[in-house]
């Protein structure tokens, strides 16, 4: 099931984010046991996976472009078991023009096509000249190749058919329901005035030789909302239109061997902007603008309402799986205010609110620095990096359609269920169909491709790097948080995080660097300056990359400049890695405020004062203990005369600044008049003499048997009374 989207699908024209399509050169495929990824060599124009071989397993088939020519070759990958390897290229050099004339590969449009012939794989190279000089450049000369692999090993274009004709898109659809695909071709043109557009479609039926056609039509009702599913109850695809101006929906379906065209009116009121947002069980699920029907149109009757949602904000409408379990997520608004996530809800196809799916840990940062983005904060952006929503073509996760939003894969989970988790952000990546063994592996593009089934003409550029990754499907399915691919370093900047749990960066006046290492290939893209205006791009390739985030000009230099800043890693397996910085760039020194108060009767005092949160502080060298909020208190050794001590704060950056106090020990006597204060030292001084004087003893003599004097310690003499008394 697939369609071309209608009016108001498109992400790109509401964010002022300007994309520059540009290719790089990438390195040659390395697929090692600790990375599976692979990384195709060459500019891919687009690509999508088939079993070109009928082995039961998927091939990758691209156009690439040749370095340094105006050149391009279809290209086939394939794996052997052991790993990916190239089957071989074929030239895509030139196209006819309606006069038969050669026309040269660089002035037309290449696309490829899946086609499936009786339940078989066939791919469809299909190439058109540009018409010289037409202001919407338009094409002609449709050529039909078929891209087949030889019994030898090698790729072939084998031509089918010219049709000609201007058509924009092209889909494979199978109409009557036998297994073989038709081709349809839809184009618009745009008039002079309003009210002079118009739209054509063709239907080619295969021949068995070549596509005939079955079925022509004009009308500008078939302008919008163009989608294919069958709608009807009756086997094969229908043609979806509209709802036109006048609120009508148009179907071309298949009945007694042609296609017929029928109508139904559904009410659409004042306000004419809907599309065809898909398709399941049957039930058409039509966008109005804020408000949202499913509706089913059995063959021959009335279309029925059977669910209604309304009051919506321009929503983006997806219709995951196909069955009666299906779900429909809308997303209201798409998230670019500031400190909005955006979010999925989920219903049933009768509208029933079933929950609600947020957005993944790998892709919160990114959706807050596209809030920046989209207030004109970052300046211009020079590719996708927006996270991925939509299918992963192809894939089945634990047999259920595998539908990718926000870094979340949703899955229907029976009737009135679903189910949600974590996987890779897919950012600026997105899945382009599966292949390999067991269809385990998941081919990632540069946000090139179209729907399964679609197919649009490339005029020779790329929609972002024209880079082709290849990467196990498991491995996709792990959220970004566990896989290390990506880490990123500070150089002279720290960050400090406060007690309401925000980060801030505190970074050398004269700027800081970060360090980034990540697998080779991976975009890094930096934004600076004082709003985060400045923006540079370096792709990794053996190494590690060092990128300088700078204060801006026209500053004083003695004074702190304050910043925003983020690192957006890209790595090719479509994982990110999102560093998001408010901050300052520190000029001046650390504060510091300091007062010492006598510890009474002690030869000590206490240091009372506050530094910048996250300083260090010493005082005569010794460290003290800082709170958070900077505030400090310490006791220090202090005599009983006064003495400085110096007192030094130290940011993490090294920046120091120093107060000198006056401490005192024992008492404070600096305050006191001079007359108590001579008192005061007199006694002191009294005091400490009296305590360190020697003490002196009373002795007597008396004279030994030799007649020698002996000393008699006085107190150990009885007094007595003198005789005669």
């Amino acid at each position: 099931m697939a369609g071309i989207g209608g009016r108001g699908g498109g992400l790109t024209g509401l964010v002022a984010v300007a994309v520059t399509l540009t290719a790089f050169a990438h390195p040659a495929p390395v697929a090692g046991a600790a990375d599976p990824t692979l990384v195709l060599p060459g500019t891919t124009l687009t690509a999508l996976t088939a079993d070109l071989d009928g082995d039961g397993q998927g091939e990758i088939v691209r156009v690439v472009r040749e370095p340094g020519a105006g050149l391009h070759a279809v290209n086939v990958w394939t794996h052997d078991g052991a790993g990916w390897s190239e089957v071989g290229s074929a030239p895509l050099a030139l196209v006819t023009d309606d006069d038969g004339a050669i026309t040269e590969f660089d002035n037309a449009a290449v696309a490829l096509l899946l086609w499936r012939d009786a339940g078989r794989d066939r791919v469809l190279a299909l190439s058109a000249a540009l018409i010289p000089n037409d202001p919407i450049s338009g094409t002609c000369c449709l050529t039909v190749s078929e891209v087949r692999t030889t019994p030898g090993g090698g790729v072939e274009l084998s031509s089918l058919q010219r049709i000609g004709g201007g058509a924009q898109s092209y889909q494979a659809v199978d109409v009557d329901g036998d297994g073989t695909q038709e081709l349809v071709l839809h184009e618009s043109r745009i008039g002079p005035g309003p009210g002079d557009e118009e739209a054509t479609v063709t239907v080619m039926r295969w021949s068995g030789m070549t596509f005939e056609p079955i079925l022509e039509m004009t009308d500008r009702r078939l302008l919008f909302g163009f989608f294919f599913a069958e709608s009807d109850g009756v086997t094969g695809d229908d043609l979806l239109f509209g709802p036109s101006a006048d609120g009508m929906i148009h179907r071309l379906a298949w009945t007694d061997g042609e296609l017929r065209p029928s109508q139904a009116h559904i009410g659409t009121g004042e306000r004419w902007e809907g599309w065809i947002a898909g398709v399941a069980d049957g039930g058409i699920v039509i966008s109005l603008g804020e408000e949202l029907r499913v509706l089913r149109w059995r063959r021959g009757e009335e279309p029925v309402v059977v669910g209604r949602l309304r009051t919506l904000t321009f929503p983006g409408i997806s219709v995951i799986g196909d069955g009666a379990d299906a779900l429909i997520a809308t997303q209201d608004g798409f998230g670019f205010e500031r400190g909005r996530l955006p979010t999925l809800t989920l219903h049933d196809l009768r509208l029933e609110r079933l929950g609600e799916v947020g957005v993944s840990p790998g892709t919160e940062g990114i959706w807050q620095m596209l809030n920046g983005v989209s207030s004109g904060g970052y300046g211009t952006l020079q590719r996708n990096i927006f996270p991925y929503s939509g299918p992963i073509p192809g894939a089945m996760v634990g047999g259920r359609a595998a539908f990718v939003s926000n870094g979340m894969l949703v899955q229907p989970g029976g009737p009135g269920g679903y189910e949600s988790r974590p996987i890779a952000s897919l950012i600026g990546v997105q899945p382009i169909g599966v292949a390999g063994p067991d269809d385990a592996w998941v081919v990632l593009g540069d946000g090139f491709g179209a729907p399964i089934g679609s197919a649009y003409l490339s005029f020779g550029e790329t929609y972002g790097a024209g880079r082709l990754t290849v990467t196990p499907l498991e491995h996709l399915l792990l959220p970004d948080d566990e896989v290390e691919s990506a880490s990123v370093k500070l150089v002279d900047a720290v960050e400090l995080v406060g007690d309401d749990g925000e980060a801030r960066l505190m970074a050398d006046g004269e700027g800081f660097e970060v360090v980034v290492s990540a697998p080779r290939g991976s975009a890094v893209i930096v934004a600076n300056g004082p709003n985060g205006s400045d923006l540079e791009e370096r792709e990794i390739a053996d190494g590690p990359v060092t990128m300088a985030i700078q204060p801006g000009t026209g500053r004083r230099d003695d004074t702190d400049i304050d910043f925003e800043a983020f690192v957006l890693v890209l790595t090719p397996d479509g994982r990110s890695l999102t560093r998001q910085w408010t901050g300052t760039f520190v000029r001046e020194p650390p504060e510091i405020r300091v007062s010492a108060a006598t510890d009474t009767m002690a030869l000590s005092a206490t240091l009372e004062g506050r530094a910048s949160p996250g300083s260090q502080v010493t005082a005569g060298g010794q460290a003290i203990d800082v709170g958070d909020d900077g505030r400090f208190f310490a006791s220090i050794d202090a005599p009983i005369w006064p003495s400085q001590v110096l007192v030094t704060a130290r940011d993490l950056l090294g920046n120091e600044a120093t107060e000198r106090v006056e401490v005192l020990g024992v008492f404070d006597y600096r305050g006191l008049p001079w007359a108590a204060i001579l008192i005061l030292a007199t006694l002191v001084v009294g005091g400490v003499l009296y305590v360190r004087a020697p003490k002196r003893r009373m002795v007597a003599s008396t004279a030994d048997e030799d007649g020698r004097l002996e000393e008699i310690e006085l107190g150990t003499i009885d007094l007595v009374e003198p005789r005669g008394r």
